[in-house]
């Protein structure tokens, strides 16, 4: 009778840990093998429990014939677990297939009598079939595999996780061995006597396993556990106390002549109490089991609020350190705790207990732990193993910002004899990454400190020397200022008469020219033009710069400026082999207000460089005028070699030139756009740019109308509607042929 309750108990409480490490993480592979397994060493059991309680012979037999079945899958389950325990590979369906044919034999066949044959009642004498003697030769192979699997895994594994495996090693090796000599073999010789015993050697598996769960954290399960068991230990009470206050209590207090609704009432009454009482019960007792469980635990939460408390109210290096170690050492029960910083002079040491007459941990010993977390289970045989075991340390945490290492957290033993579990590594790390940022202020506060007494006097010493410079780079640019203007100057009166004479030689005036003469003499007026409009360039931003440059305003006629300047640029395209095609507004557009001779300028420097930087073979510059939202809009585009984007934002600085374009025409001077964008946004308009690398540019600008004529007098030219819409009207195009 106790052997049947210890069997029904063992296989309650197998099942029950199967279920709670399935629950944790039902997405893991060994969780789920683990549910499997236990639910088979359930079944096993059972099975064992009625063929020999079965009093019928024929209900003995279909018993002892499923026995074979829960062996079969129980050790099938058991490999699959140990692979996938082992290894981080996940098992295809193939090779479970593979592995799963045994048992489909098995469960083939169990029903026959190449199983077992007969078996009496409670199960004392046994016959087997050829099927018994195989699953014979099945169980110790694959029970062998899992448990080398196990053992190699063992080998290579470091700190928790050998230690799990150990446990699982053992606790296997006591449920084998014993279950395979009294369920296998003795049955095979007729000696049914021990059959019984075997599974009850299930309960040393499940020992060792809950022991490597509450001593090692095999699976991370400790937290369900203590819930569950606060929660079962909760409903339990709250029963017994129900039946205590309903059946005595109720039947005491009410007389005997109570009618049965006043008792259902109490009963009522009693079950609303003991509902409201039952959250209240159930955490007094998850508090009871997590000191069971989780002896010398901690509010990880508490603690790091309590820590980031001390970092944000600490500035003082000795303080801060001196705080934290002591809040982490009472909080996780530490028996001794330091901390290391490097400065630049110095190494600073922080150590609890103060009384610990230790030698202090030197630079050289500590430069062998390396910039790594270390936890000493985790440490095979070495120099950093034996570094920690000589100072007495269990945990070694670097401490470091984003921009440099800053020294060393180290923790010896806690004083319950538990590891540092993988919650408390994570909870170290987000503190010593607080505290590294912490420290590093602390350090750089008391280099402040020294540096704020030499500081002010430097200031002192640089503004000075800084304002001097200032006034002689003031002093400098306005010579430079002067020279350019002067320079420009004298160069204009000469190059007045170059012009005026090569114009003359040009038109004749002095006798007619041959063609080559005449080709010459072109050659020197575009010479001298362009020296021409240099000299305007250097005298605008010399105008500029000395807050001289002035606009003389007057009403101008944009299409016919815009076709001035694009005739003077006809010989230009011819000679670079570039197609000049304009685009000219459909209808007439009416004069605005602007710097004629400037805005020129700004129109021929554009048009000048699509020239220059078109392609040299098969260039093309179109030139657009039209209006557009009340502004008269000019673009330029070719295409050309373009502009690099990582210069484009710079490319209307006053000297500034792309690279390309310094290799496609050396002797530019990067005036030309700086000066433009000037003249543009003072007449109130707007530079336009646009340009792709290797695909060509779009240059322009956007001009108010401004000065235009009143509503009337455009109702009388029959235009007025037709410039308020001229975005959307289609220009009339006018190609020149440079060719």
């Amino acid at each position: 009778m106790i052997t049947n309750i210890s069997l029904l108990v063992t296989t309650v409480l197998t099942f029950l840990l199967g279920l709670l490490v399935f629950i944790n993480n039902p997405k893991k592979p060994a969780n789920r093998n683990f549910l499997y397994f236990t639910s088979s060493l359930s079944v096993w059991a059972v099975t064992n429990l009625f063929a020999n309680i079965s009093a019928d012979p024929s209900l003995a037999l279909f018993w002892a014939r499923a026995t074979i079945v829960g062996a079969a899958l129980l050790i099938y389950f058991f490999l699959l677990f140990s692979m996938t325990f082992t290894s981080d590979k996940k098992l295809t369906i193939a090779k479970r297939f593979v592995l799963f044919v045994p048992v489909i034999i098995i469960i083939a066949f169990s029903p026959t009598s190449a199983n077992v044959v007969a078996s009496s009642a409670y199960a004392q004498q046994v016959q087997t079939g050829w099927l018994y003697f195989f699953i014979i030769a099945y169980l110790p192979l694959y029970t062998i595999w899992g448990i080398l699997l196990f053992a190699k895994a063992s080998q290579k594994a470091t700190g928790n996780k050998k230690y799990q495996i150990n446990y699982i090693l053992v606790g296997t090796g006591l449920i084998a061995v014993p279950g395979f000599i009294f369920n296998a073999i003795l049955p095979s010789f007729g000696i049914t006597a021990f059959s019984a015993f075997g599974p009850l050697f299930i309960l040393l598996l499940v020992a060792m396993i809950s022991y490597s769960i509450l001593r090692y954290q095999l699976m991370d399960i400790r937290l369900i556990v203590t819930r569950s068991l606060a929660f079962v230990v909760s409903i339990f009470i709250l029963a017994v106390v129900f039946g205590i206050a309903s059946f005595w209590l109720v039947d005491s207090i009410l007389p005997a002549t109570a009618s049965q609704d006043i008792a259902r009432l109490c009963y009522t009454f009693v079950a609303v109490i003991l509902a409201f009482g039952f959250q209240p019960l159930q955490k007094f007792f998850e508090k009871i089991t997590i000191k069971i469980f989780f002896r010398g635990g901690y509010d990880a939460q508490l603690m790091s609020q309590q820590i980031g408390d001390i970092l944000s109210s600490e500035i003082d290096l000795d303080r801060l350190s001196s705080r934290v170690l002591k809040e982490i050492t009472n909080q996780m029960k530490i028996d001794i705790s330091e901390i290391v910083v490097f400065s630049k002079d110095r190494v600073f040491y922080e150590k609890i207990p103060l009384q610990n007459s230790q030698k202090e941990i030197s630079h050289h010993e500590l430069q062998k732990l390396g910039r790594t977390v270390l936890v000493l289970e985790n440490l095979k045989a070495g120099e950093r193993r034996d570094v920690l075991e000589q100072f007495g340390f269990s945990l070694s945490m670097p401490l470091r910002t984003s921009q440099k290492f800053i020294g060393y957290m180290l923790l010896g033993e806690k004083k319950n004899g538990q590891i540092y579990s993988s919650p408390d590594l994570a909870v170290l790390k987000s503190i010593a990454n607080e505290l590294s940022v912490a420290m590093a202020n602390a350090l750089s506060y008391k280099e402040i400190q020294l540096f704020s007494e030499t500081l002010s006097e430097k200031v002192r010493q640089r503004t000075s020397q800084l304002n001097s410079a200032n006034s002689q780079l003031r002093e400098l640019d306005q010579a430079k200022d002067e020279f350019i203007s002067m320079a420009s100057h004298q160069l204009r009166t000469p190059l007045t008469t170059v012009k005026g004479y090569a114009s003359m030689l040009e038109d004749g005036d002095f006798g007619k020219l041959s063609k080559d003469q005449k080709a010459t003499v072109s050659l020197t007026l575009q010479g001298a033009n362009k020296m021409a409009q240099l000299i305007d360039d250097l005298l605008n931003v010399s105008r500029m710069d000395a807050n001289r440059f002035f606009l003389e305003l007057a009403l101008v006629d944009v299409e016919k400026l815009v076709e001035q300047e694009l005739k003077q640029l006809e010989v230009m395209a011819k000679t670079n082999n570039v197609t000049l095609k304009y685009l000219a507004p459909k209808y007439k557009i009416p004069a605005i207000r602007l710097d004629e001779s400037k805005t020129r300028q700004v129109v021929m420097n554009l048009v000048d460089n699509a020239l220059h930087y078109s392609k040299p073979q098969g260039g093309e510059v179109v030139v657009s005028l039209l209006v557009q939202g009340g502004n008269v809009v000019f673009e330029v585009k070719d295409n050309g070699i373009g502009v690099a984007s990582n210069e484009q934002s710079r490319l209307f600085s006053k000297m500034y030139r792309a690279q390309n374009a310094k290799l496609a025409r050396p002797d530019g001077t990067g005036l030309g756009l700086y000066m433009a964008k000037r003249v543009i946004t003072d007449q109130a308009g707007q530079m336009l740019f646009e340009s792709q690398e290797g695909k060509g540019s779009t240059f322009g600008f956007t001009l108010p109308l401004t000065g235009v004529p009143k509503s009337s007098e455009l109702a009388s030219n029959k235009i007025a509607e037709k410039v308020l819409h001229r975005g959307k009207t289609k220009p009339k195009t006018k190609k020149i042929n440079t060719k």
